[in-house]
């Protein structure tokens, strides 16, 4: 068997790479998901942008979740973010809207580091933005249309809600307070269900692996774009956590079903030539 230091980091590292487009499905993912990293990126100069795709109107009003995320933007020093105002829990992996919006921020950032909920989460919307994010880095970096070296993007997956396996652990040992102070902006979500709680024994959990002066840190899954153009979304999804349900949201379960359909019309063909009922004729007379 593999020894747990095969699984997970053992040391923390750091995200790196400018510009840096985080994309968050709700107010409040940028901060519980990745705020910590994003709080040391901008304290080493990297140009970040944060875009936040839905409104949130599911769960509180849309205006008052986006003052939330300012104010918790302007707690951690980072640059407030973007609003795309999509309809809280309507995202859809295959959604041409969601994909052309998607391909249009990248395309005009030409980001080197994309951060993404991962695909292991639970709310639909967190799912559904991971598949949508990878399906457009993967056109992307299969298309070789723009002068941009894609070849340099890499993509990492954060968790806010459900535990990832990750190969990337940041210590957010020193960001910790502000981090608290910024989560602490989203009262209106604080109400409704104990996310600080969560938020800060997610981040505790992190430390096990890592040396003693880690009191908390978070979890990222990393890949680059050779890996994005060569791997699927459901292979990508699998080395992060369950995968229950995701063929059918990725579109793979389609895609599969057709294949299927394929061969088996291949070998319809075959069963229905006159070789190979010759050989059948044959084999029967060998007696196999």
């Amino acid at each position: 068997m593999r020894s747990e230091s095969v699984l997970i980091p053992y040391a923390p590292g750091r995200l790196t790479g400018s510009p840096m487009l985080v994309l968050a499905p709700h107010p409040d993912d940028e901060i519980f998901g990745c705020g910590g990293a994003l709080a040391q990126a901008a304290g080493a100069g990297v140009e970040i942008r944060v875009i936040i795709v839905t409104d949130g109107g599911a769960q509180g009003d849309p205006g008052v979740r986006r003052s939330e995320s300012r104010r918790a933007a302007r707690k951690l020093g980072i640059p407030e973010p973007e609003m795309l105002n999509i309809p809280d829990r309507s995202l859809e992996p295959s959604d041409a809207a969601l994909i052309e919006k998607l391909r249009k921020e990248i395309l005009d950032i030409s980001p080197e580091l994309v951060l993404t909920p991962s695909p292991a989460e639970i709310h639909p919307d967190h799912r559904a933005l991971a598949l949508a994010v990878y399906h457009v880095l993967g056109e992307i970096g299969r298309s070789g249309t723009r002068t941009v070296d894609w070849d340099g993007l890499r993509l990492a997956a954060y968790e806010v809600s459900a535990v990832l396996r990750p190969n990337l652990l940041v210590d957010v040992s020193a960001q910790w307070n502000r981090l608290m102070e910024a989560a602490g902006e989203f009262s209106s979500q604080l109400d409704t269900a104990p996310y600080l709680e969560v938020f800060e024994a997610i981040r505790t959990i992190r430390r096990l692996t890592l040396p003693d002066g880690v009191l908390k840190a978070e979890a990222y899954h990393v890949v680059d774009m050779p890996f994005i153009r060569d791997h699927s979304p459901l292979e990508w999804a699998a080395l992060q956590g369950p995968v229950a349900g995701l063929a059918e949201e990725s579109g793979e379960a389609a895609a599969l079903r057709a294949e299927v359909t394929r061969l088996r019309a291949i070998l319809d063909e075959v069963y229905a030539s006159k070789t190979w009922r010759v050989h059948r004729f044959l084999e029967r007379i060998r007696g196999r």
